[in-house]
């Protein structure tokens, strides 16, 4: 299960580093299909929608001032209701007074608050009223829109617009102050409900605000998770535990990695390690996960039966226990999964870095070493 570099030379010599930077299964993991324009490898209808976009526009220059429906809209930082509140004035889906007259709907096709033509452009930033709402606004520099811009145009304008202190909102307001304009505009021609311009803004901050405050929560939420245990808590089987900690190094330029993995025993003496290197390496994510194979295949040649892995890379280690898909490290995440039937009790965790030390400075020297080596080769 490893690649023959000397046919691939022969055969494929145009694509030779592209094939040994694939990481084949060294326990025979079947291959599976993968949506290659995410790294996730799994297909998502908006990455399709994108993947088509981006097909059909092949030809268009893009620049940073160029709109992008993934950076502006789908990885906007605002709730997905935002997105397709977002997405669908774009895509001119709202019933603005312009829409429903090229539907043949409606007779009242005017602003309900200045009584001209109703547009997006009109309602969010033209009309006498949306200007006042912006102007209520602290932003930290003026947006300016030229006349006959779009709202694509406008997304793009406003990509480093942010409001200043005390508002709280850190974050590009677009959305939110579009938002809190367009639920006024129906509550006063449905509901007969009108809203002052200044409070329609605090509106706006206001859903930003908590919106943004969630998302802080959750971080810390999230930080304050404990790790992972082992399945059996029987006092005898921690006393039995063997520590395995692992990290890689890895060099860009040469697509060369550096392994390492320390063993200690449950009172925190080091009873043994490893560290090697190895070419062709795709990725710093590829490197972590073949040096954490390393250190559990090493164990199984130990003897090891009670087992408690740790990783300082949180990506791969989520992919071990929830069985994430990574296309990259498919095929080594299957034989760490596998191997690890060979453990009466097993867990993998991730470790912060500071408290990796020993086995990044072990993977810097063991690369390091490479390179000497090579130097003194040649």
């Amino acid at each position: 299960m490893t690649w023959n570099k000397k046919r691939i030379d022969e055969l494929l010599p145009h694509v030779a580093q592209e094939i040994m930077l694939i990481q084949p299964s060294i326990v025979k993991t079947e291959d599976i299909y993968v949506w290659q324009p995410l790294n996730s490898g799994v297909y998502t209808a908006s990455s399709g929608y994108y993947a088509a976009s981006m097909k059909r526009n092949s030809n268009q220059v893009i620049t940073d001032d160029t709109f992008d429906w993934i950076k502006d809209v789908w990885l906007a930082p605002c709730s997905p209701k935002m997105k397709v509140f977002t997405w669908s004035i774009i895509q001119k889906a709202l019933p603005f007074g312009e829409q429903l007259q090229q539907r043949g709907m409606g007779t009242d096709l005017t602003c309900y608050k200045c009584k001209r033509r109703e547009t997006s452009m009109h309602t969010f930033f033209e009309c006498p009223f949306a200007k006042e709402v912006w102007s209520s606004i602290p932003m930290k520099h003026v947006v300016h829109l030229a006349t006959g811009a779009t709202f694509r145009e406008a997304v793009v304008a406003f990509r480093q617009a942010i409001c200043l202190p005390p508002t709280g909102v850190a974050h590009n307001v677009l959305p939110w102050i579009c938002w809190a304009i367009w639920t006024a505009r129906n509550q006063a021609i449905f509901e007969n409900r009108n809203m002052s311009p200044m409070e329609v803004a605090n509106k706006g901050i206001s859903l930003a605000r908590k919106w943004s405050y969630a998302q802080d929560q959750s971080t810390i939420k999230r930080r304050d998770i404990p790790r992972p245990k082992l399945r059996n808590q029987n006092p005898a089987v921690l006393a039995s535990t063997t520590t395995c900690k692992s990290d890689a190094a890895y060099d860009k330029a040469t697509k060369r990695a550096g392994f390492a993995w320390i063993f200690t025993n449950a009172s925190g003496s080091r009873i043994d390690q490893g560290s090697r290197t190895q070419n062709y390496i795709g990725s710093p994510l590829v490197a972590e996960a073949i040096s954490l194979r390393s250190g559990i295949l090493s164990a199984v040649n130990l003897g090891i039966k009670n087992l408690s892995m740790f990783s300082d890379n949180i990506t791969l280690i989520r992919a071990i226990n929830n069985d994430a898909q990574y296309s990259e490290i498919f095929g080594i995440v299957k034989d760490i999964q596998q191997i690890a039937f060979a453990f009466v009790e097993i867990s993998f965790s991730h470790l912060s870095r500071v408290h990796n030390s020993d086995a990044d400075l072990l993977a810097k020297q063991s690369l390091h070493l490479s390179f000497v080596m090579d130097s003194n080769l040649s």
